[in-house]
């Protein structure tokens, strides 16, 4: 048989395999705007070191420390400690203060004030309420933002530090308040503190950022306009001493990359070979530094999942691919799970699936297919993309023992799991001879099949009665004559 006639067995099947997995990357990105908040809060209070490990201060210390407020005076200084405290320990406390007539008032009037120290101590109550409810941060959006912004050319780092991370909580918070900043002017500011010598600094002003890009286009192409990407790549590089920054400034470009559109900006600045570049060195590094490596490999996930130009970028550096297999025996789930996100979307080219199918990394993606849901689901996406660039590679998964790892999830309660695992299986049986066999009677995927025959998906139950009727029709219509040859004693 040609290989055209080859190809046209299973190309409708790859043309499946392509919507899955455009569908995939599209709920993949809106899924990851949740799953950051479980390693990275959008909104975080502030603590001095200790502070959280004191005793729990009272409401009633709360609302005392407010009133005692109102009243000008050296013991301003404790009132507003005892209140940054209290706001880091809950929104129960901020709304407490919110209860003590004009309470935020004077807390703008310190802020706004002459006494340096109170006003630091201030900024630090207003970084801590924002943190708090929606009701919370609209307050502070509405009345402190102007101030806020203003601050962060104060020329005092301090206090640039503490308004920029109150300004990230807020652009944590919602798109009402990540317009209403964006109108107010936020982003040029945040750009520049960019360029501040002090780290702190930088790393409050990339959180902000990273908040106000990961939901909105508008002010991406704003930020890009404001020469953000070579003034983010200022601290794009890896040391123990860089590291909080060097992750925050990985979530800026990993939204950056969300949308697809400043790619070309990305490339020409040189971001996607910094940013292999940075998770080769990280590989190494044991344990891995989850902190990091995750913006990093989600950054790469989303630049591969545009143009194959920009995978094949990625790819000129040959040690990608080998500290990709690194991140995949990682200790860490969630990095191997990024990683073979990273992968599903490498693997368009031919080029990475070649690499890929014929080196060390594919066992390393075998291992993960019996795993927990959210990992197998990604390395069925993997093994798909691969089996679709022809019978070369998918003679290479079955000669690896590919369908005895997938074969076991159409025993799966997911529907995604199982078109995943039944479009796998029938290209290979389309492809593969051998693979029917294999199938039948290494893995007993005609059991498995029959178990899928009345399922209550549509396309489940088609599914499995498709390659069942193409593919061991004759075997089943013979053993149900046979069956009906025979006659029963009574």
């Amino acid at each position: 048989m040609s290989g055209m006639d080859r190809k046209s067995q299973y190309k409708n099947r790859a043309k499946n395999v392509a919507n899955i997995r455009q569908r995939h990357k599209a709920e993949e990105l809106a899924l990851r705007k949740d799953r950051k908040e479980k390693l990275l809060s959008s909104k975080r209070f502030r603590y001095v070191d200790g502070d959280e490990l004191t005793d729990e201060i009272s409401h009633d210390d709360v609302t005392k420390a407010t009133k005692s407020l109102q009243k000008p005076g050296a013991h301003r200084l404790e009132n507003l400690k005892t209140l940054r405290q209290a706001f880091s320990q809950g929104s129960a406390f901020i709304d407490t203060f919110f209860k003590v007539e004009n309470a935020l008032d004077t807390l703008v009037g310190i802020y706004t004030g002459k006494d340096s120290e109170q006003q630091l101590e201030a900024a630090w109550c207003i970084t801590n309420i924002s943190g708090g409810t929606a009701e919370h941060e609209m307050a502070i959006c509405k009345h402190v933002a102007p101030y806020l912004i203003t601050y962060l050319s104060s020329g005092v780092h301090q206090l640039q530090d503490q308004s920029a991370w109150a300004l990230g909580n807020l652009a944590g918070d919602s798109a009402e308040c990540r317009e209403i900043l964006q109108k107010q002017g936020v982003i040029p500011p945040l750009v520049q503190l960019l360029q501040s010598p002090h780290s702190s600094v930088v790393q409050s002003a990339a959180f902000a950022l990273s908040n106000l890009a990961k939901e909105s286009v508008e002010d991406c192409k704003e930020m890009v306009q404001a020469s953000v990407i070579p003034n983010l790549l200022r601290h794009f590089s890896y040391s123990p001493e860089n590291l909080d920054v060097l992750a925050e400034v990985s979530w800026v470009f990993t939204y950056l990359a969300t949308s697809g559109l400043f790619l070309e900006e990305m490339s020409s600045n040189g971001v996607i070979t910094k940013t292999v570049s940075l998770l080769v060195t990280l590989s190494d590094i044991m344990p891995h530094k989850a902190q990091v490596v995750t913006p990093l490999l989600r950054c790469l996930g989303n630049i591969c999942s545009g143009p194959d130009q920009y995978t094949v970028e990625a790819k000129q550096n040959a040690e990608l691919l080998p500290s990709l297999c690194k991140y995949m025996t990682s200790d860490l789930r969630h990095v191997r799970k990024e990683t073979l996100w990273v992968l599903s979307n490498m693997t368009g080219d031919l080029g990475v699936c070649k690499e890929v199918a014929f080196g060390p990394i594919l066992p390393h993606v075998l291992e993960q297919v019996p795993a927990a849901f959210d990992i197998k689901t990604e390395a069925l996406y993997v093994l798909c993309n691969l089996a679709c660039h022809g019978e070369d590679i998918c003679t290479q998964l079955v000669n690896s023992g590919m369908l005895q790892c997938v074969t076991p999830a159409l025993k799966s309660h997911d529907v995604e799991v199982l078109n995943l695992a039944l479009t796998m299986c029938e290209m290979t049986l389309k492809m593969i001879p051998k693979a029917k066999e294999i199938f039948e009677k290494e893995c007993e995927g005609i059991t498995k099949l029959e178990a899928l025959e009345y399922h209550n998906n549509d396309a489940i139950r088609t599914s499995a009665n498709h390659i069942l009727d193409m593919y061991y029709g004759e075997e089943r219509n013979a053993a149900d004559k046979k069956g009906k040859g025979k006659k029963t004693s009574k």
